[in-house]
């Protein structure tokens, strides 16, 4: 430890000091000087000698702390017991000296019991603070949950009374209560908005925010508040501006729906305008960030500087006269000020009376870059889900996030289209905006529930309306509000499928697949066989149709392309055949790409696709859909399995056999699977022989169908390569040469003999 020298004059300096000074010999620790204020600072009023030892002045902690080398260049504090029982607190502080050319060790003693109680006191009113910040938060919950429990009943009662379709004065009045009612339940969440800011309870969650989707949402949820209103209601995002950010939606959309709601109160006429820049100009942003600053611009009636001034405080607004008028908790923007201060930004407005304001907030925040995946996605493999939306931007968005979870989505845009749809075919779940052209969204909702109560129910909507909410949850539908993100909406729509396995067919459960080529109904046998559920196969249409006579099957699904009679003519004849309402269901077997698109297959009379090669997961929920699975589903895979890791380091590519796609058609690579490439090898090389006598023959009719019938095999056990060769000799034959048709049956047996090693390889080696 590093010495310090003792200016000459110290002793006579700090005699009369308000603090203790004390010297100890460095070895002995014994006194050597101290002055008036040190022995009544350690609780000792009587005659000190030198060179007594310190111990016999300090407490044992004092001296455990001096003698604790380490500490020498910390201040120590610590209670002090003195006369009366009195207790203070002292500030010690050692530290070795030089005097007289010797070693000291120097204690400096100062009383600090006053700013201990302070602090104490300061403590306790903090603590007391906090209390009653959390008491008035549970206050506000419980009244919240208190006063939510009648308007239940309220909103109950108001909707059955709509539902009995009284008078359309009756039906005026209900709308009002229903609206006021649910104006209640705002100022209450904006209060109890307020107590969570004000307890610091509030959290924010960090998701994928599609912004423009978020302000077009917003746009639109306020259009019905404008009260008859010419305003226009307008957008201007510049093009800079990120269309994915990271950041709370609910929150977003709230500072937005407030900031924008009282530009509507406030402006009879002219715009208001939700500008977005990059032209930020109160808050600094990290390397990873950016700054956006959202502007709300009206031409309402402005304000003065002063009034400007007593804005973003609970309950107060511009002037007492404009609550009067106007009406209003003045909670709303003091919500935004928190939300916003919580979110690192900075918020304000600018206004001139008579010409209109300008609110303004700044927040940082990250872009998303598209091809960015931030979280993990719910798997919705083998899922078929409706959507009903008719923003032609928002069906896009929706569809495609759903596509891109492994869903089958079928979109339509109106109220009578999705209602057809949901009539003709089950759906695992039904994704429905509320305002659509031809009706509303829980209108449709109720049809859904009442035709196919098996599906699973997701109003996905800008309206965050409260007489909504308590409709859908006697539903048992889910209410999310506009924008979610990707993986929210996945998880609603996960989340609301149900075990489907109590609907039923009408009549017979029995099924019947029409397919021609073996190995195709082989595998679509050893799926369904995983799955517990028994199916009888014939080849060709005409057996199809002799079958479904006897009335012994409740279901068929058919291949396109068979000998005979082809999978149009046998769903021709069965829709020609029909008795009156009792539609038999017929679900097409495909790898036509285009006959998978909605407006197709319905065209041609089938009820649903499925688009070969069909993974076992999509068979599961086909199953379910249709109420063909047995009531324990214990012996069906879980969602997970549909999702496989790779048993192989090589690259798809260079393997005839995509060990990958076998898995997810067969659920697993075991002994059966190997089976299976055994009986596909056997069952196939007859088309692979057939392929080279029609060739010689010339017979190109025979050729195309071959290489359709082989698309269809190699593609049903991952021969990927294999299945792409027979696709191009189905499409291409009849335009190609005679040496294009050649180099297609040569590359058909190179990748067929590919196949033939790489099986032998498994067998050896194992997957």
């Amino acid at each position: 430890m590093t010495s310090t020298e003792l200016p000459s004059g110290l002793i006579e300096a700090v005699e009369s000091a308000p603090f203790g000074f004390c010297l100890l010999e460095r070895n002995t620790k014994s006194i050597n000087y101290l002055n008036f204020a040190f022995a009544p600072m350690m609780g000792c009023y009587d005659i000190i000698n030198i060179n007594e030892p310190i111990t016999n002045l300090v407490p044992e902690h004092i001296l455990q702390f001096i003698l604790n080398q380490t500490q020498r260049s910390f201040d120590y504090d610590c209670e002090i017991l003195v006369g009366d029982n009195q207790t203070r607190w002292i500030r010690v502080h050692v530290e070795e000296m030089t005097y007289k050319r010797q070693s000291y060790l120097a204690l400096w003693t100062n009383d600090i019991t006053k700013i201990v109680e302070s602090e104490q006191k300061n403590a306790l009113a903090l603590r007391a603070m906090e209390q009653a910040a959390e008491m008035k938060s549970n206050l506000l919950a419980t009244m919240s949950h208190e006063i939510r429990t009648p308007m239940q009943s309220v909103f109950g009662f108001l909707e059955l009374i709509a539902e009995e379709k009284p008078e359309q004065k009756i039906l005026d009045m209900v709308g009002t209560a229903r609206s006021s009612a649910s104006d209640l339940l705002e100022i209450l969440d904006d209060v109890l908005d307020l107590a969570k800011l004000d307890a610091d309870k509030l959290e924010l969650d960090q998701f994928e925010i599609p912004l423009r989707t978020l302000c077009y949402g917003t746009i639109e949820a306020l259009e019905v508040k404008k009260f008859g209103n010419t305003v226009d209601l307008l957008t201007d995002i510049e093009s800079d501006i990120p269309f994915v950010i990271k950041g709370d939606p609910k929150r977003l959309r709230q500072i937005l729906i407030n900031l924008m709601g009282n530009s509507i109160k406030f402006t009879r006429e002219g715009s208001i305008t939700l500008k977005i820049t990059q032209d930020c100009q109160n808050i600094a942003v990290a390397d990873n960030q950016i700054g956006l600053r959202f502007e709300v611009i009206d031409t309402g009636i402005g304000m003065t500087d002063e009034a400007c001034g007593r804005l973003f405080q609970p309950f107060m607004q511009a002037d007492n006269s404009t609550t009067r008028e106007y009406g209003g908790t003045g909670l709303g923007l003091s919500i935004c000020r928190k939300l916003v201060d919580l979110m690192g930004g900075a918020i304000g407005v600018t206004s001139k009376p008579e010409i209109g304001s300008t609110f303004w907030f700044e927040i940082p925040t990250i872009a998303v870059e598209g091809d960015e995946v931030t979280v993990d996605l719910p798997s919705l493999d083998g899922y078929a889900v409706l959507v009903v939306e008719d923003h032609p931007k928002a069906i896009i968005e929706i569809t495609n996030s759903l596509k891109s979870m492994g869903a089958e989505v079928e979109a339509c845009s109106n109220y009578a289209e999705g209602l057809e749809l949901i009539k003709r075919r089950p759906f695992d779940a039904a994704v429905i905006d509320h305002g659509l052209p031809d009706g509303y969204g829980l209108d449709l909702l109720k049809d859904i529930n009442d035709i196919r109560p098996y599906c699973g129910l997701v109003m996905y909507t800008v309206y965050d309306d409260y007489s909504i909410q308590n409709a859908l949850r006697s539903l048992g539908a889910v209410h999310l509000v506009k924008p979610a993100s990707r993986a929210g909406l996945g998880e609603a729509v996960k989340n609301v499928v149900k075990q489907i396995s109590g609907q039923k067919l009408e009549g017979s459960q029995k099924i019947l697949i029409a397919e021609d080529t073996a190995a195709v109904r082989e595998i679509l046998a050893k799926q369904l066989e995983r799955l517990g559920i028994d199916a009888d196969f014939v080849d060709n249409g005409r057996k199809a149709l002799d079958a479904i006579a006897t009335g012994d099957y409740g279901i068929l699904f058919t291949d396109l392309h068979m000998p005979e009679v082809d999978g149009y003519q046998v769903i021709n004849s069965i829709r020609e055949n029909a008795d009156g309402n009792d539609r038999f269901p017929v679900i097409v077997l495909t790898a036509d790409v285009q006959m998978a698109q909605r407006q197709t297959y319905l065209e041609f009379g089938f009820d649903e696709c499925l688009l070969k090669p069909v993974s076992l997961a999509q068979v599961r929920r086909l199953m379910m859909r249709w109420g063909l699975l047995p009531e324990d589903l214990s012996t069906t895979i879980s969602d997970d399995e549909a999702i496989i890791e790779k048993k192989n380091n090589e690259s798809d590519d260079a393997n005839p056999i995509d060990l990958q796609e076998l898995e997810n058609l067969l659920g697993a690579l075991d002994d059966q699977a190997i089976e299976m490439l055994d009986m596909f090898y056997d069952m196939t090389k007859p088309l692979i022989d057939d392929l080279e006598k029609t060739l010689q023959d010339q017979n190109w009719n025979q050729f195309i169908e071959i290489g359709h019938s082989l698309k269809g095999a190699a593609r049903s056990v991952g021969a990927v390569k294999l299945g792409d060769i027979a696709s191009d000799i189905q499409d291409n034959t009849e335009n190609a040469s005679k040496g294009e048709r050649q180099n297609m049956l040569k590359d058909a047996q190179k990748a067929f003999a590919d196949i033939k090693t790489h099986i032998d390889y498994i067998k050896e080696k194992g997957f």
